[in-house]
């Protein structure tokens, strides 16, 4: 005797789920059309399910609203889709491996890009600023996180809209600078983007003091979390000139972290490094905090491991 074949719609919410997550994004997507119980079953467990990660996301806005969004997925869908989306089109990207944010009014823009070492255990987000006047460089930090191998961007789609952004002063002056400063906290305090809602806002202060004096106030680098920190390294390009608000600054906080007062100052023709290290007798790992200024390069580093 033959079972008569069952109905997906009068199947318990657990078991719903189970089948859903055997299916990809495009199954999904086609799934969530079929009636309004399965949409929103979908929609309440859309976390759970299989997302699609994305190479990039380039999102452009103005002063009102957000007007285009451009993405490619990776490897499940290599084409550039561009135009303006619904949010619940872009809102489910899991991972992000390029963000790209545009103001199409002035041309100022702030881009991340992330990059994994297979050789290494580290992986790389490289941050780059355009400014109004049309001048592009690179002045936010190259960040090194070791031991993240996790994959791209973590990304929380419900953040990414008109009013998050907005909260974090994206469409005031200096808008990128602020969501720069903000991504680069996500990553040293290993949260999703923009899920952490601090972030440095002081924009006299030099953008290395203001990530320092914040992670010094998380207590990230007090020298009795040093072994249940995530090591990570910023690295800071076109540094014309450390100055003597640097060395001041530096040469102060690293006499507070330093490691059972070992402390290396070194001022010379090619570099200025303040460097503190211990082998740690609970973990038995050599703990390190180091700052570089290269004066050749004119690239500053700050390395904690």
């Amino acid at each position: 005797m033959h079972k008569p074949p069952m109905d997906l719609l009068s199947l318990p919410g657990d078991f719903k789920i189970q089948i859903f997550k055997k299916l990809d994004w495009r199954n999904l997507k086609n799934l969530k059309l079929v009636c309004k119980d399965l949409y929103f079953v979908i929609e309440k467990n859309i976390r759970f399910l299989g997302r699609p990660k994305v190479y990039s996301l380039s999102i452009t806005y103005d002063e009102i609203k957000i007007s285009k969004v451009d993405y490619r997925f990776i490897l499940t869908e290599d084409t550039w889709r561009g135009g303006l989306l619904k949010v619940v089109e872009f809102s489910n990207f899991t991972e992000i491996k390029e963000l790209r944010l545009t103001n199409g009014l002035n041309g100022e823009y702030i881009s991340i890009h992330y990059e994994s070492y297979s050789s290494r255990d580290f992986s790389r987000y490289t941050f780059s600023t355009g400014l109004k006047n049309g001048r592009c460089y690179r002045d936010y930090p190259f960040v090194t996180i070791k031991n993240s191998r996790k994959f791209g961007i973590l990304y929380d789609g419900n953040l990414l809209k008109m009013d998050s952004l907005g909260r974090f002063r994206l469409f005031e002056e200096n808008g990128p600078c602020s969501v720069g400063k903000k991504i680069a906290m996500d990553f040293l305090t290993d949260n999703p983007m923009l899920e952490y809602e601090k972030a440095p806002t002081n924009v006299c202060k030099l953008i290395d003091i203001q990530i320092t004096n914040h992670l010094l106030e998380l207590r990230l680098l007090n020298p009795e979390n040093t072994c249940v920190r995530k090591g990570f390294k910023l690295l800071f390009n076109k540094v014309y000139k450390y100055g003597v608000v640097r060395q001041k600054y530096y040469s102060k906080l690293f006499d507070k972290i330093k490691f059972n007062s070992n402390l290396v100052e070194k001022n010379n023709h090619d570099v200025y490094l303040i460097s503190s290290s211990m082998k740690c007798s609970k973990c038995g790992v050599k703990h390190g905090n180091f700052i570089l200024y290269d004066k050749d390069s004119k690239e500053f580093s700050i390395t904690l491991h």
